[in-house]
């Protein structure tokens, strides 16, 4: 994201109003990775900088590294999270295209977790999405700084209500449970994050999905790596016809021998490349726990 020009701009005037209305969310639902060039919609520029005040500058330059943006199940909603390069501040948005939005800003320094929102319902209880995003900072006291009524201009709505719980994130599963297709998603899972992170999942179809694109960020990371053999990513063509490799629980257990040894691979002493493991890792956790939650 353009933030070192955008925060200049914001400086200079951000906005002290704020206005109701739905946020065009559809190209951003249609494809994610859109959401990257959020900084040029003024209309959700606008909004979160009526929400957040003074802190909107802080919470925008934590996007120098841009996680994987996830499209919510339960809603016409996006939940976008950043990083710094440097350092482990961080922050998160949900967007819903309603008008909602709920965002929260981690300062490492303090470990607090500054915690905005336009929704009167969700004012003083976190957004499951944010819940599972500050699950990643234990211990981090939380602030609710809504304390201006004005821009609590939502209350409640179609969707995930925050009462939502999330226990379910930190809960083993009975692993002795997963079929043979499970249990190699979990396994994969499980050499990209940690053991327990995998325990941790419903081990369902859309879980399948996100860690077959965190494979299929491996693979692209790790193009120039001397590592054979390697096996294909998700879109790439299926020989001898004219389909191509679609992401889930069935391509990590179909090419499950060729995942493993590789991932064992990128794991070994050469720390350029584990780095793409962890990054991918990094950039995809949120996104394989609210997949979990079914969210």
């Amino acid at each position: 994201m353009k933030y070192k020009s955008l925060c200049l701009a914001l400086l200079l005037s951000v906005p002290t109003f704020s206005f109701a209305g739905n946020l065009n969310l559809d190209p951003y639902l249609a494809n994610p990775a859109a959401l990257s060039k959020i900084d040029s919609n003024s209309h959700i520029q606008n909004e979160l900088a009526s929400i957040l005040g003074g802190d909107y500058i802080k919470f925008s330059k934590n996007f120098e590294v841009l996680a994987t943006p996830y499209k919510l199940k339960t809603a016409k909603a996006i939940y976008s999270e950043g990083r710094t390069k440097v350092g482990n501040d961080a922050s998160a948005m949900t967007l819903y295209a309603d008008g909602r939005i709920y965002a929260a800003h981690y300062n490492s320094q303090k470990n607090t977790v500054r915690y905005f929102t336009n929704d009167k319902s969700c004012s003083t209880v976190l957004h499951p999405t944010i819940q599972v995003f500050i699950k990643h900072y234990p211990n981090a006291k939380v602030e609710f700084a809504n304390s201006n009524n004005s821009v609590l201009k939502y209350n409640g709505g179609n969707g995930l209500g925050c009462s939502s719980s999330t226990s379910r994130s930190t809960q083993v599963y009975a692993v002795a449970s997963d079929n043979p297709t499970q249990a190699a998603a979990r396994e994969v899972a499980s050499n990209i994050w940690t053991q327990s992170i995998a325990d941790s999942l419903d081990m369902n179809e859309e879980v399948g999905i996100v860690i077959s694109n965190t494979v299929k960020s491996i693979l692209t990371c790790s193009a120039n790596f001397n590592l054979v053999p390697k096996p294909p990513g998700v879109g790439d063509p299926i020989p001898g016809t004219k389909y191509f490799i679609q992401p889930g629980l069935k391509y990590l257990k179909d090419y499950f021998s060729e995942i493993i040894p590789y991932l064992a691979g990128l794991s070994g002493d050469q720390p350029v490349y584990r780095a793409c493991i962890n990054t991918a890792a990094a950039n995809n956790r949120t996104a394989l726990e609210l997949a979990s939650l079914g969210i």
